[in-house]
């Protein structure tokens, strides 16, 4: 996992945040390349779901969506 890689799809999230806040508030977004994967109901889910998608060694991100700050915690899978 890049930095790099994981700050875009952050700042991704900030700028379109109020936009997304309308469709998917109190979701976890799974995030890939800039877009909006999909949304889920748990962060296990859509960890899962990455995981599935893009394997252990892409880049994506699980972003909880919320009103207030959440606490995100950004974590690397290890092989």
């Amino acid at each position: 996992m890049t930095v790099k890689n994981l700050s875009k799809n952050i700042d991704f999230i900030d700028k379109n945040k109020d936009t997304l806040l309308k469709e998917y508030n109190n979701k976890y977004l799974l995030v890939f390349e800039e877009k909006i994967i999909n949304s889920y109901d748990t962060y296990e889910t859509a960890a899962e779901e990455g995981v599935r998608l893009f394997g252990l060694e892409e880049d994506f991100l699980v972003y909880y969506i919320t009103s207030t700050q959440p606490v995100n915690f950004v974590m690397e899978a290890i092989l």
